[in-house]
């Protein structure tokens, strides 16, 4: 800006020299031309000493003038005085005549024609003062000039030798400011033309080197946006995005005069990437309660928060508003809950340890699941086994009765005392052969209890001591005491088929009478399907039969007088009872089935890793552990019917997440929960039921 307004002020300065202005104007252009520059050094030299040298050279004709008009009014005078000063007055005429002439000519700027009208002046005139100081004047412009052409002619020179890459362009601007003559001026003109080609050349590839730059630049924030973001965790995404904007800061800063399109492009580039790094943010930062949501899974109420927290930090996110119209209700998640509880009870998981307090704990756990929804699709699993932890959950109380039982006097040691008429007595007096009247004996009348004292007279030492032994039925029950007293919950089922087997197949000297085994036998039956569901299943009907038969229950068994028949026949009825089972292995086999089947170790309840949740329009599978060849279940929850439904969708496609393709799972919030594998250190079921039966 400051250099288009020097330029015409120092040409109104030339103009006013060459066309002889007024000194006046003279004066006002050197004043306005050294206003206009920043310096004054910035005027040409020359150019000032001739505005200097023509305003003093007015100056002097000025007050030459005045002197001559002073000296025409004193020859004037001397005229009327007298002729005395006509000499001088012609003398002062032919010195303004010089002076003017000589002024011209330095007006003109001809040094050589001054220097030549000074040589022809009379020896007088040129001592003058003032041609004095013009001589001086005329000769420091000859030796100026002589300069100005020598350097000229230098710069002029050295461009001819030089290839124009190499000419400096201020030297170019100085010969331009050199040239006086025309042909210099040509000369200067035609440099400066090609000077200005030749920058115009370097800018061209100076701004395509830029352009390249540039592009280079920006086809690495294209990468990065495109490609690397993808794939650089966040930290290392934040290093390359910072990186890439200093490159740009200093792109733009370098440029910003030379190419401040390009430096533009660069700032917005550098947007670019913090429009990128704010995204990423406000990506992590959804990322991170989208990522609470996962981490809250297990807890229905820190995932309902979490859901919550997701909805109201972005409400107009896709997900916000499909959570908020699929995801289940609390109740619903708690529902599930409760039934998983169910089948990860200890009791359930391990049915081979369940006593009655664990099976009275699992059916609290049940019901307390059943409240809830009866109907869940886990419940099939659970409420198969009701009946049996309910049986087992009241064994106590059966075992309890099973001892009482057991503890009959009519079961202690009681001896059979053989009559020599065929009769025998039950007697809970051991022999005694030392006794003076051993051969008096306490003996049982009947099961009531009730006894009498039975005189075997003097053929007792004889003919019955020697044949008195422990009664069949108190034999078995010292074979079968300890188990009777050891038994448990846990074992009753193996314990009461033992009770029942060695009822039915016992072998005892004497006999374990069929009137009372098969009275046992009703009644280990019927405390044995009070406490176990196996032995019910395989052997309730069979007490059924007994108990429906035309048996007289009552019969006196302690009454053993072979001549009464109706004995005989009982005795007879009762052993076909005890053998009427002709199924009998079927029926065991029954009883171990369903034994084995309850005791088997069951698989691991599902367990709740996860959650769907959408990726754009798409449905997936986010797991908080991994989880890569187990099938995983998603519960959906219809909120019409009140009814939640398990779907199966397989493993997922990767360790943590999984696409989810079937309709009736895509449900966004829903429970998605993996179905494991049976723990590898649970016993072999196979080898539980076969030391349980």
């Amino acid at each position: 800006m400051i250099q288009r307004n020097v330029d015409p002020v120092i040409h109104r300065l030339q103009r006013a020299l060459e066309t002889g202005a007024p000194r006046e104007e003279v004066t006002q252009a050197l004043a306005a031309a050294e206003s206009a520059t920043e310096s004054a050094a910035e005027l040409s030299s020359l150019l000032r000493y001739r505005a200097d040298e023509y305003i003093r050279a007015e100056r002097m004709l000025e007050r030459r003038r005045l002197m001559f008009a002073v000296a025409c009014v004193v020859c004037l005078f001397a005229t009327v005085v007298g002729g005395f000063g006509l000499a001088t007055l012609d003398r002062m005429r032919a010195l303004v005549d010089h002076q003017a002439e000589f002024d011209k000519l330095v007006t003109a700027e001809q040094w050589d024609q001054a220097s030549d009208y000074l040589d022809q002046l009379d020896e007088a005139t040129r001592t003058e003062p003032a041609f004095v100081r013009g001589r001086e004047m005329v000769d420091q412009a000859i030796a100026r000039e002589a300069e100005r052409k020598a350097e000229f002619k230098r710069l002029a020179d050295q461009m001819r030798s030089l290839p124009l890459a190499d000419i400096d362009p201020e030297d170019v601007k100085r010969l331009n400011s050199l040239a006086r003559s025309e042909e210099e001026i040509e000369f200067a003109s035609e440099m400066l033309g090609k000077a200005e080609e030749q920058r115009l050349q370097r800018e061209a590839a100076r701004a395509n080197d830029q352009t390249h730059e540039f592009e280079t630049l920006q086809g690495k924030v294209d990468r990065f946006l495109r490609v690397e973001s993808a794939e650089l965790t966040d930290e290392a995404r934040a290093a390359r995005r910072f990186e890439l904007q200093q490159e740009l800061g200093r792109f733009a800063a370098t440029h910003q005069l030379g190419n401040p399109e390009l430096s533009e492009a660069a700032k917005q580039a550098s947007k670019m990437l913090a429009a990128s790094a704010e995204r990423d943010q406000q990506q992590t930062d959804r990322d991170k309660l989208v990522d609470a949501i996962t981490q809250a899974v297990g807890d229905s109420h820190r995932y309902t928060l979490a859901i919550e927290h997701f909805a109201d930090s972005w409400p107009r996110d896709p997900l916000t508003q499909r959570l908020q119209r699929d995801a289940p209700s609390p109740k619903a998640i708690d529902t599930t809950l409760a039934w998983i509880d169910v089948l990860n009870h200890p009791g359930y998981r391990r049915p081979q340890l369940v006593d009655s307090a664990i099976a009275a704990d699992w059916l609290a756990t049940l019901r307390q699941a059943e409240t809830l929804d009866p109907e869940h699709p886990l419940s099939g699993l659970a409420t198969r086994w009701r009946t049996t932890y309910e049986t087992i959950a009241g064994c106590d109380d059966v075992i309890g009765e099973l001892r009482e039982a057991f503890r009959s006097p009519l079961l202690n040691r009681i001896y059979v005392y053989p009559d020599p008429g065929g009769q025998v007595f039950y007697s809970e007096q051991p022999p005694n052969r030392t006794s003076q009247r051993a051969h008096l004996v306490p003996v049982l009348v009947n099961p009531m209890l009730q006894r009498e004292t039975k005189n075997f007279g003097l053929r007792f030492r004889d003919d019955v001591l020697p044949g008195v032994t422990l009664s069949g039925h108190s034999q078995f029950a010292a074979k079968v005491s300890q188990s009777i007293s050891d038994v448990t919950a846990v074992d009753f089922t193996p314990v009461a088929y033992r009770l029942i087997h060695e009822l039915r197949t016992f072998q005892s000297d004497p006999e374990f009478d069929p009137i009372y085994r098969l009275i046992w036998m009703r009644r280990v039956l019927e405390i044995a399907v009070k406490g176990s569901v196996p032995i019910k299943l395989a052997f309730g009907d069979w007490l059924e039969t007994l108990q429906a038969a035309q048996f007289d229950w009552d019969t006196n068994w302690l009454d053993t007088d072979p001549d009464d028949v109706d004995q005989l026949v009982q005795r007879t009825q009762a052993k076909r009872l005890i053998e009427s089972v002709d199924d009998w292995d079927k029926r065991v086999e029954r009883m171990l089935s369903e034994f084995k089947s309850f005791r088997r170790p069951r698989p691991p309840a599902p367990r709740w890793i996860g959650w769907v949740s959408m990726d754009g329009a798409k449905y997936q599978v986010v797991l908080n552990e991994p989880a890569v060849a187990d099938p995983l279940v998603v519960f959906s929850f219809d909120a019409k019917t009140g009814r939640t439904k398990q779907v199966a969708i397989g493993p997922p496609q990767s360790s943590m997440s999984g696409r989810v393709t079937d309709p009736a799972a895509q449900q966004c919030g829903a429970m998605v929960c993996v179905l494991a594998r049976p723990d590898s250190d649970s016993p072999d079921p196979q080898q539980g039921a076969d030391q349980g039966g």
